[in-house]
């Protein structure tokens, strides 16, 4: 019987993690990931796309991913 406990505890803690991985605790302070909220605090410099993220095409995302404003391009686009 004392070996039973002892797998019903081990089974829980191993539930309880995986429920803490796939949760987390609270909410998430990532607001860069949320199309509506732009982090305008970054300057133009911090904010010019480098040239791989160009040749590779993913100027919008480099831009989304480090906190800086859509171009007006990227607005004029999803705005319509």
């Amino acid at each position: 019987m004392k070996k039973i406990r002892i797998l019903f505890a081990i089974s829980w803690t191993f539930i309880a993690l995986g429920a803490f991985a796939v949760f987390g605790l609270g909410e998430s302070d990532d607001k860069d990931y949320q199309d509506s909220d732009h982090n305008t605090t970054n300057t133009a410099q911090e904010c010019e796309v480098p040239s791989f993220a160009k040749a590779i095409g993913h100027e919008e995302l480099w831009l989304k991913h480090n906190g800086c404003p859509p171009t007006k391009e990227q607005e004029k686009a999803n705005k319509e």
